[in-house]
C-alpha cells in the first residue's frame, strides 16, 4: 500500500501501524505529532492507528525550549 509522509511517498505492507511507521524513522511516537490526512491526531488516538492507503501524514517533532 502507498501513503504519503511529509510530502514523501513510501510502501508499506497492509495493516501497517502508525507507532511502528514512525519508529522506523527512528523517531518516538511520544516525541512527535501526528496529522493524519488532515487531522492532528492525540496522543492515545496515536498508538492505535493502523494506516490505510493513500494516507497523508505530517509528523513534526516536539522540541522544548524557550
Amino acid at each position: 500500500m502507498e501513503i504519503t509522509a511529509n510530502g514523501e511517498s513510501f510502501t508499506l505492507e497492509p495493516e501497517t501501524a502508525l507507532r511502528d511507521f514512525v519508529e522506523a524513522r527512528g523517531l518516538a511516537l511520544e516525541r512527535v505529532i501526528v496529522e493524519r490526512n488532515g487531522e492532528a491526531l492525540t496522543p492515545t488516538e496515536a498508538r492505535s492507528v493502523v494506516l490505510q492507503p493513500d494516507d497523508t501524514l505530517e509528523i513534526v517533532r516536539i522540541v522544548a525550549g524557550g
